[in-house]
């Protein structure tokens, strides 16, 4: 179909439903018609070489693939592939007549949900956001995962990686950037090169682990919405498998950079730490600034090729900003951070845990939970509730030692991939606070305690609010408190030098720079 027939399809007796007002949108690869309580997306008949609509069979085989690829994500959404027909009257959605093309056939929904809109409102507060990464993760561990040669140019495998590292590179270099953009690109390529051959034996064996999924490809805040209550992603990636199967953490990195270039670092850097709570991936943190960088320069290339290399004023254009912008995003990823190692202190109730997720926000640092390793160790999900008969193993001493040790491992791990870390948990024994501050002697990273304190009313008042909605991944009630009080260990002169007393009410800034001013001492 072309424009002409697509206008003339924008009519009531076209379709079997009410269609009210009719809203027609356009892209470079699609139309779609808003109608009533539907969408109609159609294919235009275009070739541009990753992408081949230009054919009714492989139009009809896409629209296809895009309901089965995206029922996996929103089945509430994608309805069907309806086919258009020629009558007498023009075109129908439907009919009996010849078929002159397809359509995927969508539920609308209402707009000012999408995900996006939200952030333009300030609305990605702290329980969406967690739904957001709770929901990514879920996919992730459903989703099929696929398995290329590691050591092949496969979809997935770290040569594909890196031919499209190298494209970004070659197609940019091919207009006249100003002397500042020139400079910024080379460093990232130098960067970013020498990062891939840093990470490739690392990126191979988590082909072979099974890392790679055959995913969503393009899950940026536009392409979620809340629909019934709870968040959905669309419109996947169907027409290219090479830019949707992907090692899992780089759609963790595409929706990171996302929410970051849209200005809401805070909420990016929550959205990473609650995804690793839910998912347990921290070892994929060793890949996350190079997909970060990847997908900053295909934003950056994609708002070039707005223009031809010889577009008059060229520099002086929104695209060129545009550009600029997402490349210095790119450079920043590449930049080295502090690193620090820091434990919360209190009793449960105190307030640690939401100490450490302002800071989280504020600092970049990542989060690690003692509540959730537990219940990961012992084969729970995160917020999932233990049965009454399991209480006994779940909090035992050897079940304590174990989560400990496995929280010291997995401190070690996001250090070695250049993030700070924050772990929250009582630590009420100076045991398990002294391996800490060993294994930051051992890595170099400055050590900080983090002390929460709180009245036992307060305490009281927290637990049982916390015990009546539900959801939080701690199970600690008064009888657990009163044990903690009768066997806690305060912490010793040497260890309060190390220390900085937050209180819960403060803002994540200040927070912030109370930590700060401890690490810097």
């Amino acid at each position: 179909m072309d424009s002409h027939s697509i206008e003339q399809l924008c009519r009531p007796g076209a379709f079997d439903h009410p269609t009210g007002e009719f809203t027609l949108r356009e892209t470079h690869i699609s139309w779609v018609i808003l109608c009533g309580d539907y969408a109609y997306k159609l294919k235009k008949p275009v070739d541009f070489g990753f992408l081949d609509f230009s054919s009714l069979e492989l139009r009809k085989h896409y629209c296809e693939e895009e309901q089965r690829l995206n029922r996996r994500f929103s089945p509430e959404i994608y309805l069907a592939v309806i086919a258009v027909t020629q009558s007498p009257q023009g075109p129908l959605m439907g009919g009996e007549g010849e078929i002159i093309d397809y359509a995927v056939k969508m539920r609308r929904f209402d707009e000012s949900q999408l995900l996006d809109n939200i952030a333009a409102r300030d609305g990605l507060d702290e329980p969406l956001v967690r739904s957001i990464a709770r929901e990514l993760a879920r996919l992730h561990a459903q989703l099929p995962s696929c398995s290329p040669d590691p050591s092949g140019a496969d979809a997935g495998s770290p040569a594909a990686l890196h031919a499209a590292l190298q494209q970004n590179f070659s197609q940019m270099r091919q207009y006249p950037l100003q002397d500042a953009e020139q400079q910024q690109l080379d460093a990232v390529e130098r960067w970013a090169l020498a990062r891939y051959d840093a990470l490739l034996t690392t990126m191979q064996q988590r082909v072979r682990d099974g890392w790679v999924i055959d995913g969503h490809g393009d899950d940026h805040l536009g392409n979620m919405a809340i629909i019934d209550g709870a968040v959905r992603l669309f419109d996947c990636i169907e027409f290219n498998a090479n830019f949707r199967i992907l090692d899992s953490m780089a759609e963790v990195a595409l929706l990171d950079m996302d929410i970051n270039a849209r200005g809401h670092p805070a909420e990016s850097n929550r959205l990473l730490s609650d995804y690793l709570e839910y998912r347990g991936d921290y070892a994929g943190l060793m890949l996350l600034d190079l997909y970060r960088v990847y997908f900053a320069l295909v934003r950056a290339k994609v708002n070039l090729l707005r223009h031809p290399a010889d577009h008059p004023g060229l520099v002086d254009t929104d695209a060129y900003g545009e550009l600029r912008r997402y490349l210095a995003l790119a450079h920043q990823y590449g930049q080295p951070r502090r690193r620090f190692l820091a434990i919360t202190h209190g009793l449960s109730g105190s307030g640690k845990s939401t100490v450490a997720g302002k800071l989280v926000e504020a600092s970049g640092a990542v989060r690690i939970r003692s509540d959730v390793e537990r219940k990961r160790l012992f084969g729970l999900a995160p917020e999932q509730r233990s049965q009454p008969g399991d209480e006994a193993t779940l909090y035992s001493k050897d079940m304590s030692r174990r989560t400990f040790q496995r929280l010291v491992e997995l401190a070690e791990i996001i250090l070695d991939a250049g993030f700070p870390v924050i772990v929250d948990g009582t630590f009420l024994h100076r045991r398990v606070r002294d391996d800490f501050l060993h294994l930051a002697q051992r890595l170099g990273v400055t050590f900080a305690i983090i002390d929460c304190v709180a009245d036992p009313d307060t305490i009281r008042e927290r637990l049982l609010l916390r015990e009546s909605t539900g959801g939080d991944a701690s199970e600690a009630d008064i009888d657990v408190v009163a044990g903690q009080m009768a066997h806690q260990q305060p912490l010793t002169d040497a260890e309060r030098e190390l220390a900085v007393t937050l209180d819960s009410g403060l803002g994540a800034g200040a927070l912030w720079d109370a930590l700060r001013s401890r690490l810097d001492e």
